[in-house]
């Protein structure tokens, strides 16, 4: 169930992640304000890379949900810890 939501919480900064990444090795510019044309072996990606960076906007309302998976995982991963130097 936690990777579930760790998951669906995360999405956004992976995607918009990619998006940059992606703009970056094709060095295509991606910005708010509008989409860019971007061709790579004959197709406009601009339109992908758009839509991929403006994901980022959707971290603002799951920052709340991204802290408190993240620490979950990192409180999970101390516990394990914790029992297997007891063990």
């Amino acid at each position: 169930m936690l990777l579930v939501l760790t998951v669906i919480v995360w999405t956004p900064a992976l995607l918009l992640g990619l998006g940059l990444a992606l703009a970056r090795l094709t060095g295509c510019p991606v910005d708010e304000g509008s989409r860019h044309p971007c061709r790579i072996c004959g197709l406009d990606i601009g339109g992908l890379l758009y839509t991929l960076t403006m994901m980022g906007w959707l971290m603002i309302p799951m920052l709340p949900f991204m802290l408190l998976t993240a620490g979950l995982a990192v409180g999970t991963g101390i516990w394990a810890l914790v029992q297997g130097w007891w063990a």
